[in-house]
């Protein structure tokens, strides 16, 4: 008897639909790939797996074969949760074995999944598999709206093809409760730093959300060029503490993780009045909340050689004086007296600092 007719007969011996229980128990990480033929029913990944399972009982009962791989290509293609690979480890395909963590990173870095579990999912699996979701931000009395809804775009730079960076205006001892989206077009909030400064600046991020900071100079008739970047886990409260020469410079907040801007998984929580959604559409998944609280604090205490903000002068410092030794070709944080090349001169007040910042 050939495969087809085989296939035939033992659907048409199976008198009931394969219930959710019997589906579950057949579809799972101890399963080969969904993508692959395989001897046993079942595959890897559960949402696949059910799919397929509710049209096609023979995937699911007696064993998966070409056409429930056909069928597997047909139903899932965004489906990438879980795969092969630690979410820890990196690793040329995309998704990772634990199914949860998989998904809240593919949802916010879809790179992760359709693309290979790279350096940067690694990180993102690390800071946010382990933490709070949850961290609604009560912003202070002094702290004044954003003032921009989701659904619009009034500080994002020069997005939209602006001649002219629009940027809110941040001054010392201002806070600001912000709010970001990835609906399109994606939401990158501008603040315009104080040109009058006398040391450094202290940036204060909270955050609900992956999110980071970017300093950056220039114009949108270009180049536009990022100083200095840090990102913020979410529910996270960062103090970051900037030493910038005289000049113009914007600070930018984002939805992103250390090497990645993030794209997706923070739906605008506001109803477009112009696309209202249907009745029954249910809304966007989302994980984090949208919220931040910035806080510009001027004239801090200088620190010299805390070259990464974190109140230590420590190996990252001098390992990041060495990355920047010589002449210096843009803004050098790591010139400390000044004479545009860093040298053993920077290197001694890099000593002088070592330890816990004042």
């Amino acid at each position: 008897m050939n495969g087809i007719l085989s296939r035939i007969l033992a659907v048409a011996l199976m008198s009931l639909p394969i219930s959710a229980a019997r589906a579950q128990d057949d579809c799972g990480p101890d399963r080969p790939p969904c993508d692959e033929p395989h001897d046993g029913p079942g595959c890897l990944q559960p949402q696949c797996c059910e799919l397929v399972c509710k049209i096609d009982v023979f995937c699911c009962e007696v064993v998966w074969d070409e056409t429930c791989v056909e069928q597997a290509g047909e139903l899932c293609g965004d489906v990438y949760c879980p795969d092969f690979g630690g979410c820890l480890e990196i690793h040329d395909t995309g998704g990772c074995l634990d199914e949860t963590c998989c998904e809240l990173v593919r949802m916010h870095d879809p790179f992760c999944g359709y693309g290979t579990w790279d350096e940067i999912c690694v990180a993102e699996a690390e800071s946010w598999c382990a933490g709070t979701v949850e961290c609604p931000i009560v912003p202070p009395p002094n702290a004044r709206e954003e003032g921009e809804p989701c659904l619009e775009r009034l500080n994002d730079g020069c997005g939209g093809g602006a001649i002219e960076i629009n940027a809110s205006s941040i001054a010392c001892g201002d806070a600001i409760y912000g709010k970001t989206t990835t609906k399109v077009p994606r939401d990158v909030d501008w603040f315009r730093l104080p040109e009058t400064r006398d040391g450094p600046l202290v940036i204060r991020l909270e955050t609900e959300f992956p999110a980071r900071m970017l300093i950056v100079t220039g114009s949108c008739e270009g180049p536009i060029s990022v100083l200095d970047r840090r990102p913020v886990d979410p529910c996270g409260n960062d103090e970051w503490v900037v030493d910038l020469p005289e000049g113009e410079y914007h600070l930018v907040v984002e939805a992103g993780a250390d090497g990645r801007s993030l794209r997706s998984g923070l739906p605008c929580d506001e109803i477009d009045p112009k696309n209202p959604p249907d009745d029954d559409e249910e809304p966007l998944p989302r994980t984090y909340g949208l919220h931040y609280l910035l806080e510009l604090a001027c004239n801090a205490a200088p620190c010299p050689g805390d070259l990464n903000g974190d109140g230590m002068v420590d190996g990252v410092d001098l390992g990041l004086l060495f990355a920047a030794w010589g002449e210096c070709t843009d803004v050098c944080p790591a010139d400390f007296d000044g004479d545009g090349t860093v040298d053993g001169q920077d290197l001694g007040g890099l000593f002088v600092g070592w330890g816990g910042c004042p």
